[in-house]
């Protein structure tokens, strides 16, 4: 089954007469799939049906996207606007964004630098609230703290052969060759709600927080093992060492690594933590419970460890500046809006069982996310001092 990027892109060529042989070949084949297809093509020819959906991207701001489209230039991330709901207008946002923006640009997603978004905020109205962005404190080993977001970039800290700098929303570690390294000592980063940060460990090893999350790890790699502690969400891109493996204690979950690329998401207002393996192989623990994770599985973890096959896109979708929910229910959906936006829920007990499919970009302020949602047609939101307001229409 394609997906709807790459069903948009072949519906935007269909309706330009650009399909090659090919193409027209796997567009033909998806609409014999289903009688709907067919329909929603038909639906996506009609003026009116698209007048619609131009009328809600007419609310974009298309400067903005424009400047977005140049930093790829030099910096080639995805920042996805494109949401679907399970309807018409999947895949008419896909066709209009890919018409407007060009759908070159959306597919750099699959070819994209492993680098958490880093773009100009959006324009903020009355209301509402902007995105989360790169902020963290760092606690050093003798206790001071730093404001990561305050501080200009370079280097900041020599201690005990290590050198610490920033480097644009990037924490990085360096061994220094020529010291002597004496006393290992460790530092915590933390990640606000509403902030996110990049660490480069003196191993080489990446990892990605998310918000509300945080790292606690020595200054320096010895012994047996690279052992770090993790609270909330963090992407992991680990340095192959055979001699001494990396591991990952975060709550009850023991994630042990020789070199590999994965997601732990083990947030405390979660029922269950979930490690995604993307590459490369994991053993899940907790107790004395210890599971091997190949690529393409998810660990999922509570009072014991379940594996099932992930869907390494939605797993990862955060740190690639953007949400991604497949038939996600509500619920969850209003936790990573609270923990990105730094907002609450007036009504969150009477949340209703809504559920949803959508890729929305990071980088929008909330009223847009929120305004996304609502065209399901069924929920009307409302902003008011930080606090979202959720009814059924």
């Amino acid at each position: 089954m394609k997906a709807p990027f790459e069903i948009a892109e072949l519906i935007f060529k269909y309706l330009n007469g650009n399909l090659s042989g090919v193409e027209s070949k796997v567009l033909q084949d998806w609409l014999d799939e289903d009688i709907a297809n067919q329909i929603l093509l038909n639906e996506l020819q009609n003026k009116e049906k698209m007048e619609e959906g131009l009328k809600f991207f007419e609310s974009i701001d298309h400067q903005t996207a424009w400047e977005n489209i140049n930093q790829q230039i030099d910096n080639p991330v995805i920042h996805h606007s494109f949401w679907s709901l399970n309807n018409i207008f999947k895949y008419a946002a896909a066709i209009l964004i890919t018409g407007i923006i060009g759908y070159g640009f959306i597919h750099k997603k699959n070819n994209a630098n492993t680098t958490i978004t880093k773009i100009k905020k959006p324009q903020i109205l009355k209301n509402d609230v902007l995105p989360g962005g790169n902020k963290a404190t760092l606690t050093l080993g003798d206790g001071s703290v730093i404001s990561l977001e305050d501080m200009a970039n370079g280097t900041f800290k020599n201690e005990n052969g290590v050198k610490i700098s920033k480097k644009e929303g990037q924490l990085v570690y360096e061994i220094l060759p020529s010291e002597k390294n004496k006393t290992i000592t460790f530092n915590t980063i933390n990640t606000p709600t509403g902030g996110q940060y990049e660490i480069l460990l003196p191993d080489g090893s990446k990892v990605w927080l998310n918000s509300k999350s945080s790292l606690h790890f020595p200054t320096a790699f010895t012994g047996k093992e690279r052992k770090v502690e993790l609270t909330g969400e963090g992407y992991f891109e680990i340095s192959k060492n055979k001699e001494m493996p990396f591991v990952v204690e975060s709550g009850k979950t023991h994630v042990e690594v020789l070199g590999t690329h994965f997601n732990v998401m083990a947030y405390d207002n979660e029922a269950v933590s979930k490690t995604t393996l993307l590459e490369g192989s994991v053993r899940i623990g907790i107790g004395e419970n210890r599971k091997i994770l190949n690529p393409g599985q998810q660990a999922l973890v509570g009072s014991q460890i379940s594996i099932r096959t992930a869907d390494v896109e939605e797993a990862v979708a955060w740190k690639e500046g953007y949400f991604q929910f497949d038939n996600e229910d509500l619920t969850t959906i209003m936790r990573q809006l609270q923990r990105w936006y730094d907002v609450d829920v007036v009504n969150e007990k009477q949340i209703p069982d809504k559920h949803f499919t959508a890729m929305i970009s990071r980088n929008t302020t909330l009223s847009k996310v929120l305004k996304m949602l609502e065209m399901s047609g069924e929920l009307k939101f409302e902003i008011e001092d930080k606090k979202i307001t959720i009814r059924e229409k």
